[in-house]
């Protein structure tokens, strides 16, 4: 009987796609946890894969501090054990990894530092520091520019990569449009050098993650009711569905995202779903009733997705045929 019951769960998700044209494929859906790829010895928890696909930073089971784990070795790095929450980002390189994290300071008031961690000598170098609490550090992946809003402004610092040259659409498109800025209350759009700046219209619970996309014209967020949102340079906000942990493909106009398995208005668990980049949520990627599928990401320029199953320590694989 429950052989069948799958059958007939893939067969109705399958008319769904066609009726929706969707044209990305998984070798079939999902319905049943598998083998897992890899075992932590912790919970995994708001992973980040690096671009290479050798390095993933992920958080602890309470949302503190910030560990790193070599894929390569197995080897398993504390980066920080203060608050972090989505204030990191990998660098194109994929071996240093950029975040800000905040602690209480003696007089009881809050320090923020925005570090790097270098995965070739795996020690941490300090690169700003802020006398007070800061919003998210968000890397525009147009200029390379390291940006956070604190109460003075927008604080920016540029990041120099040796290996990557900023073209020429990037410098003018830098120049001639805004940019994407994260806090803890909102989504940003900024203008006319950090002088304008322009919130994002969303549920109002606050940016639980974000992510900006390759060309940097577009952002998606998840916010804290578990609503996923999409904008284009600095329009109107789209709803695109409940759920959390969205990530954009390194190539394609695609997102992945945990979506959100609802009984009447409350989420009950989460299966991986992508959308379209302009927001349009489609095909679910997998259909497991007993387990929430989280913090999905694609392992370099492939097709294949890495995702953790929340409460456990295991990683888990899903190839998606294009």
């Amino acid at each position: 009987m429950r052989a069948s019951v799958s059958q007939i769960i893939v067969l109705y998700l399958s008319c769904l796609l066609l009726q929706m044209g969707w044209t990305t494929q998984v070798s079939a859906i999902v319905t049943a946890v598998g083998k897992p790829w890899l075992r932590g010895s912790g919970y995994f928890h708001h992973l980040r894969l690096d671009p290479r696909g050798r390095f993933v930073a992920y958080q602890g089971e309470d949302g503190l501090g910030l560990s790193v784990l070599d894929l390569k070795t197995s080897q398993v790095y504390l980066v920080s054990e203060a608050q972090i929450g989505a204030s990191f980002a990998w660098a194109p390189d994929g071996f240093r990894l950029f975040y800000r994290e905040q602690s209480q300071i003696a007089d009881g008031g809050i320090k923020s530092l925005i570090n790097a961690f270098d995965c070739a000598n795996f020690k941490n170098v300090v690169l700003d520091e802020m006398s007070t609490a800061s919003g998210y550090l968000t890397l525009d992946p147009r200029d390379l520019r390291l940006q956070i809003l604190g109460p003075k402004g927008v604080r920016t610092k540029k990041i120099y990569f040796p290996t990557e040259r900023l073209a020429r659409w990037q410098v003018a498109q830098r120049v001639e449009h805004g940019k994407w800025l994260a806090t803890q209350q909102s989504m940003l759009w900024i203008t006319h050098g950090g002088i304008g700046m322009r919130k994002l219209d969303d549920d109002g619970s606050g940016v639980e993650s974000f992510d900006i996309a390759p060309h940097g014209d577009r952002v998606v967020w998840a916010t804290h009711h578990g609503r996923i949102y999409v904008s284009r340079d600095g329009g109107t906000p789209r709803f695109v569905a409940y759920g959390r942990d969205p990530r954009w493909h390194p190539r394609r106009p695609l997102i992945v995202f945990a979506g959100a398995r609802m009984v009447g208005n409350k989420i009950i668990s989460y299966d991986l779903r992508l959308a379209d980049q302009e927001g349009v949520a489609g095909q679910f990627l997998t259909a497991t009733q007993l387990a929430s599928e989280r913090w999905p990401q694609w392992r370099g320029n492939s097709e294949r997705l890495v995702y953790a199953v929340e409460q456990t320590n295991e990683l888990y694989t899903l190839d998606v045929r294009p």
